[in-house]
């Protein structure tokens, strides 16, 4: 019997294009590691609705190809960093940066400064930073993840992911502050569009194929305090190549080998302020691909991206009125999420940052156990004038990059 493919053998392999309709260079790609994924051609079906006197159905037709992937996968730093960009439309970038300096010190909750601004220098609610420069008995200060819940010219306040307690100390100290990574989000101008191309590997049976100008167009999070995030994403493509006996990237760099996310490891913040009831969240961002259909083509020619639409949910135990209350009163407020791969001080973060939240519904459970209030959410641009957001709708920051 002839061999046949096994999923555990397949590799899926992605790597930018330079242009619309032009195939990625062979000697790029990346291996993107799933749960699972898939990557097809699709075409509607039209049937003849003609009448004769066989009475059956004389013909079906197939009209424009097109194609779509799915990527499920797992959370992690710097693998799935392109393909947020593309959904984002706007390049990774250097967040926010103090330079060393006298005038820092630290607080029960958080950082102060007496000289310069931390909103003018880029730091941003939701933001993960790290400090450099204090000396005993606050050394303990450095190099540890400190999830950023609000910020003020003067303030940077917040809480260390590890789950230690800021050590207070005055300024004098040479103290240096940086956000870990690199953050992306939808500007207001100067979009950018990127193409890819996928390709499919199956070298057990030497079927390899592939898949170019493909658009992302959605990516869902989803977290649990006892699971593994779950990072899953949509393309949207024009056209399938020829399936190869050789593979088109025959030598892909590796996936990084970044660790996992899980919610026993993360900090929400609500308006400000952290929250210790949260037992689940989703994010959901779409970019609203299209594939138009056009005449005298087999294969789609046209792609279109829409507005980027942000939605999603989270869970919170039951201890008052103040989440009914914000859906009720349509209160907006800001939310963040940051989640690091695991308890050290400095591990990898994941950072998700949305200034505009409106609860769009609020719904309590009931049974013999503690009830919880579930808060379906729309994420808007923000569009107020607190500089401690940006006038985006979700703000990623990824520590690897």
């Amino acid at each position: 019997m002839a061999s046949t493919a096994n999923g555990i053998d397949s590799l899926i392999v992605i790597s930018k294009q330079s242009a619309e309709g032009s195939k990625a260079a062979a000697g790029g790609g990346q291996i993107y590691p799933r749960v699972t994924a898939t990557f097809d051609t699709e075409a509607d079906k039209y049937a003849s609705a003609e009448i004769d006197a066989s009475q059956q159905q004389g013909d079906t037709r197939l009209g424009n190809f097109r194609t779509t992937g799915a990527i499920k996968a797992e959370a992690a730093c710097g693998t799935y960093a392109p393909l947020m960009a593309a959904l984002l439309r706007r390049d990774f970038t250097a967040g926010g940066v103090a330079a060393a300096q006298t005038t820092i010190a630290a607080a029960a909750t958080g950082l102060t400064r007496s000289a310069g601004s931390w909103l003018s220098e880029g730091f941003r609610a939701g933001s993960v930073v790290r400090i450099t420069g204090m000396t005993a008995p606050a050394a303990a200060n450095n190099a540890k993840n400190f999830f950023v819940t609000s910020v003020t010219a003067t303030n940077l306040n917040g809480q260390f992911m590890d789950g230690s307690a800021m050590i207070v100390k005055a300024a004098g100290d040479s103290v240096g502050v940086a956000a870990v990574g690199k953050r992306s989000f939808t500007p207001l101008t100067g979009h950018t569009t990127d193409w890819f191309t996928a390709e499919v590997q199956d070298p057990k049976i030497g079927v390899h194929r592939s898949f170019v100008d493909q658009l992302v167009s959605k990516m869902d999070i989803a977290v649990q305090p006892n699971g593994i995030t779950s990072l899953d994403f949509t393309l949207m493509g024009k056209a399938e190549g020829p399936t190869t006996a050789v593979p088109y990237f025959p030598a892909p760099l590796a996936a990084p080998g970044n660790g996992k996310f899980s919610g026993a490891t993360a900090m929400l913040s609500v308006n400000g302020i952290p929250s210790q009831i949260c037992t689940g969240m989703s994010v959901s961002l779409d970019g609203q691909v299209k594939v138009d259909p056009v005449i005298g083509s087999k294969y789609a020619t046209a792609a279109s991206r829409g507005k980027v639409m942000g939605s999603g949910q989270f869970t919170v135990l039951l201890q008052d009125a103040t989440y009914l209350d914000y859906f009720k009163s349509e209160t907006e407020i800001p939310l963040a999420y940051a989640m690091a791969s695991g308890t050290a001080p400095a591990a990898d973060v994941l950072a998700l940052a949305m200034g505009r939240v409106k609860i769009t519904s609020a719904k309590i459970d009931d049974g013999e156990k503690n009830k919880i209030v579930t808060c379906a959410f729309d994420v808007l641009r923000y569009k107020g004038a607190d500089a401690q957001h940006e006038a985006t709708t979700l703000t990623i920051q990824d520590s690897a990059l």
